[in-house]
């Protein structure tokens, strides 16, 4: 005998349908109606915080103490103490006005170091957030830093990276401040052939989720039994990697 559904039965079994189906829905929706009152620079600050959360739990899952430094100057003055070799090279994307690379000339000793520096001084090659459009950062000049062994290369990096060979070294760090995805995208796929073990690649500014962030979960994710985390500070917006041999 078929069972037959009651009068109250029936609108009650048509609203838990509704309200199964509609479950997923709702959250979302009260997101989307939130979202229309956010302003560009509010968004950014929420892409701050879920790249603070995925550090935090990339981090929390290697099981491993990362210290947490003062500042990118004290990371910095780490790296310089790891360096042994007499011929040791630093390569800085992102030169602005030479603060960092007038930093390494004066703290990386070494006679036989080199120092590099890529920028195009023309300032971001596309928009970065809601205070740093297109062509924030621009001087228009590059900076003099009175070292022989510094040397400054102008120019977008799709210009000057293709074909460029490397000096003779026996350890390499690699300072990447470009703050959009796409230049750290671009400096990370020609950095990979010169890649060796011991290999130190620093990265600055990474609070943004959707810019030099995600260029770094990309290149981890490329090797994620090969690079780990050995410095930071400010708890993560500045972070040094190394690049080791295969467990």
């Amino acid at each position: 005998m078929t069972a037959t559904l009651t009068s109250r039965e029936g609108p009650r079994l048509v609203m838990r349908t509704l309200a199964r189906h509609l479950a997923p829905i709702q959250p979302r929706r009260l997101l989307v109606a939130a979202g229309r009152q956010l302003t560009p620079r509010q968004l950014t600050g929420l892409r701050t915080v879920l790249g603070a959360l995925e550090q935090g739990s990339w981090i929390g899952g290697l099981e491993a103490h990362v210290p947490n430094r003062g500042d990118r100057f004290a990371v910095f003055g780490e790296i310089v103490e790891r360096l042994r070799s007499p011929r040791p090279l630093y390569l800085e994307f992102g030169v602005h006005e030479g603060r960092t690379l007038r930093w390494w000339s004066e703290h990386l000793a070494a006679p036989g170091a080199r120092m590099i520096g890529f920028d195009s001084f023309d300032g971001l090659p596309g928009d970065w957030h809601a205070d740093a459009p297109a062509g924030s950062f621009a001087t228009g000049r590059v900076p003099q830093i009175d070292d022989p062994r510094v040397e400054i290369v102008p120019g977008w990096f799709s210009d000057t990276l293709p074909g460029r060979e490397l000096p003779p070294h026996d350890e390499l760090v690699v300072n990447v401040d470009c703050d959009l995805y796409s230049s750290t995208r671009e400096v990370l796929d020609w950095l990979e052939q010169h890649l060796r073990p011991g290999t130190l690649v620093y990265f600055d500014d990474l609070f943004d989720h959707d810019a030099e962030l995600r260029a770094v979960w990309e290149w981890v994710d490329a090797h994620p039994e090969t690079v780990r985390p050995l410095s930071m500070a400010r708890w993560g917006q500045h972070l040094l990697l190394e690049y080791r041999t295969q467990p």
